[in-house]
C-alpha cells in the first residue's frame, strides 16, 4: 500500500511531499491528513481495502463513557460536514474487546455524532441507504493502549468495489487482493508483458490495466468530498497518471464461456476499442498447453519480447477444484509448474489458499506473503522461473 501511495502522489497535480505513516498492526497505515494526498489516494488507491479521516479517539470500553468522551470533541471539530441538514451511517468494525456489542457500539457513536451536529445548528438524519457521509468506528491500537476511534470514511466504502466487475466468476478474487498481486510481482508495464492464463472473469487484467496508466477507481463527484470543507478546492476531474503506458496483458482460461464475461468487464471498466487493440488480448487457452510461442503470437506488436509475468489465481479446491478431488487438483498445479517452466526467465505470482499448492507447483517461492480472500486464509507467492 505504501509503495502504491508514494508513486501516486509522485505523479499526481499537487506538489506536495508524502510523509512516512506510522503502522497500525499488519493492514494499517496512519498518515498525517493532507487534502491532496487524501484526493489521490481516494481517486485512484487500489489495494487499499478503506480510507477513512481519523477525527477522534477515546479508551473508554464502556458506553456511558465513550459518549461523554466523543461529544464535546466532535462538538468543537471544524470537520464535520456543514449545512442545514445532513445524512450519514455509522459503520463498526471489529470490535470483540469492546464491553457491549457492534449494534450498542454503533448506537452510542451515532448518538454522539447527533447530538455534536446539533450543536453546530445542523439537523441530521440517520440513512444507511444513502448518506452524504459515512463514519466509521475502529478499535486500534496495541492490546496494552486499544481504544475506540471515530472517522469519515473518505473513499466511497469497501474498495473492492469498483463497479467494473459486471459479470462474476464462480469465485472472483477481491479486486484489492488482484492488485496487491500485481505490485507484489514487481510487473513494469513500460516493458514487460503480464499474462494471466486463469484469468476468468479478468480481475487481474483489468487491475493491471489500470495500474499501468493509473487510472482512476473512484471519482470525486461519487465521494464524501463535496460535503467536506477541506476538498472544497481540489479538482473534480481524474485524468490518467501514467497516460503514456501501453501495457501488454494477455487473459486467458480453458473455459470457453468465460470470454464473454471477460469481455463484459472489460467493456465495464472502459477497456475495449482501439484504443485497447494492442493492449489486452483475450483468448481461450489451456495453461498446461502453454509456450513462449503461443504468447508471442498473441503480442504481434511487441518486438524482441523480453521476459514478463504471470499472475493467476488458481483454484484452490474449496469452492473451485473440489469436484476433481485433491490428486486431480494437485495434477493441475504440477501441470501449470511445468509448464510455466518453459518461459525462463519470466516470474509467476498467484494468490492461493491451498497449502499444498507450492509443493505439487514444483518451484521455490523467492516471496511469500499471508493474505485471505473471503475469509480463506492463503498466500501471496512468487516465483522466479
Amino acid at each position: 500500500m505504501e509503495a502504491e501511495l508514494k508513486r501516486l502522489v509522485m505523479r499526481s497535480p499537487f506538489a506536495v511531499r508524502l510523509e512516512a505513516p506510522k503502522r497500525e498492526g499488519d493492514a494499517t497505515l496512519l498518515y498525517p491528513f493532507d487534502a491532496r494526498v487524501a484526493w489521490v489516494a481516494t481517486c485512484h488507491h487500489r489495494t487499499s481495502s478503506r480510507i477513512s479521516w481519523d477525527l477522534c479517539s477515546s479508551t473508554a470500553v464502556r458506553l456511558e463513557p465513550l459518549f461523554a468522551d466523543l461529544v464535546p470533541v466532535l462538538s468543537s471539530d471544524d470537520r464535520l460536514p456543514a449545512g442545514p441538514r445532513v445524512r450519514f451511517s455509522v459503520e463498526v468494525g471489529a470490535s470483540v474487546d469492546f464491553e457491549a456489542g457492534p449494534l450498542q457500539l454503533r448506537g452510542v457513536v451515532k448518538n454522539a455524532i447527533v447530538d455534536a451536529l446539533a450543536s453546530r445548528g445542523i439537523a441530521s438524519d440517520v440513512d444507511a441507504d444513502a448518506p452524504d457521509i459515512v463514519f466509521v468506528a475502529r478499535r486500534a491500537g496495541p492490546p496494552e493502549a486499544r481504544r475506540t476511534v471515530v472517522g469519515i470514511d473518505i473513499g466511497g466504502g469497501a474498495r473492492h468495489r469498483r463497479g467494473a466487475r459486471v459479470a462474476g466468476g464462480l469465485a472472483p478474487l477481491r479486486e484489492t487482493l488482484a492488485a496487491q498481486l500485481i505490485l507484489l510481482s514487481r510487473w513494469d508495464a513500460r516493458t514487460e508483458p503480464l499474462v494471466d492464463p486463469m484469468a476468468g472473469s479478468a480481475t487481474i487484467p483489468i487491475e493491471a490495466a489500470g495500474l499501468a496508466v493509473g487510472a482512476a477507481i473512484r471519482r470525486p463527484s461519487d465521494l464524501p468530498h463535496r460535503h467536506l470543507a477541506a476538498f472544497k478546492d481540489l479538482p473534480r476531474e481524474v485524468p490518467d497518471l501514467f497516460p503514456g503506458t501501453v501495457p501488454r496483458i494477455v487473459a486467458l482460461d480453458i473455459d470457453q464461456a468465460c470470454i464473454p464475461a471477460m469481455v463484459g468487464n472489460l467493456r465495464a471498466a472502459g477497456l475495449t476499442g482501439p484504443a485497447y487493440d494492442n493492449a489486452i488480448v483475450i483468448g481461450q487457452q489451456d495453461v498446461r498447453t502453454l509456450t513462449p510461442d503461443h504468447i508471442a503470437r498473441l503480442l504481434p506488436s511487441v518486438r524482441n519480447m523480453q521476459p514478463g509475468v504471470f499472475c493467476f489465481n488458481p483454484p484452490y479446491g474449496v469452492r473451485i477444484g473440489a469436484e476433481h478431488g485433491d490428486e486431480q487438483l494437485l495434477d493441475l498445479y504440477a501441470d501449470m509448474g511445468r509448464a510455466l517452466a518453459r518461459f525462463e526467465g519470466w516470474r509467476a505470482a498467484c494468490f492461493v489458499a491451498n497449502p499444498q499448492f507450492v509443493y505439487a507447483f514444483g518451484h521455490r517461492a523467492t516471496l511469500t506473503k499471508p493474505a485471505s480472500n473471503a475469509n480463506l486464509s492463503g498466500l501471496f507467492l512468487v516465483f522466479q522461473l
